[in-house]
């Protein structure tokens, strides 16, 4: 890892959702020592979040915490401190998104390692789902121009290519993508008259044969 990527953790706000005992005593000990500022909490208000940077979490509470996000999907690093290392806990835990495990009892040491573990999971993890939505709304938008083609191609009877070409051309003149073109037509926005290079080439002939 290249030096400038190394995150720093001073100044960084951490909320730790934990009973109080030895384990958020130690960890908020170390989470103090590395410059973050710590918030101690059993649980979460939802006027915390904004403010938030990093969470961790008692993955063992009686009551599951509740997170302002889709489930999977966190919007800042989740670490999970478990002692019971149960099949259901963990599993519920990973279904949070979580970007790191801290196992109980919290020592003196490891606490910088989960740190950079979460950090870099988190950010890798927003990178693939920031590319899934990508292509989600690729294909999306190919669904509605193919959309768009077909019913160009019904009404004018021309080709793919042809009407493909009709759109390309339109949505230049009106200084707007393809895809924006294509979902004003098919919502009706646009209102689509006869084709109008058949009607040009209608045009010259008629000319053409006046002359």
């Amino acid at each position: 890892m290249r030096a400038s990527s190394i995150p720093v953790f001073r100044g960084r706000r951490a909320l730790l959702l934990h009973k109080p005992d030895r384990d958020r005593q130690v960890l908020e000990s170390q989470l103090t020592r590395l410059g973050m500022l710590v918030e101690c909490r059993t649980a979460a208000d939802p006027s915390h979040w904004p403010l938030i940077d990093l969470c961790l979490f008692e993955a063992d509470a009686n009551k599951r915490h509740i997170f302002p996000w889709a489930s999977g999907e966190p919007d800042i690093p989740l670490i999970a401190v478990i002692g019971s290392e149960t099949p259901e806990r963990i599993q519920w835990s990973l279904a949070q998104g979580v970007s790191a495990f801290l196992v109980k009892p919290v020592r003196s040491n490891g606490t910088y390692l989960v740190l950079m573990q979460a950090e870099h999971n988190f950010m890798r993890n927003s990178r693939v789902l920031a590319e899934i939505n990508e292509l989600r709304e690729r294909v999306k938008s190919r669904r509605i121009v193919f959309k768009a083609l077909l019913k160009l191609m019904k009404l004018w009877a021309i080709d793919e290519d042809q009407a493909f070409d009709r759109l390309r051309s339109v949505s230049m003149q009106r200084s707007v993508s393809v895809e924006e073109l294509c979902v004003s037509i098919l919502c009706g926005e646009v209102p689509i008259g006869p084709d109008p290079v058949a009607e040009l080439r209608n045009r010259a002939a008629r000319n053409s044969n006046n002359s």
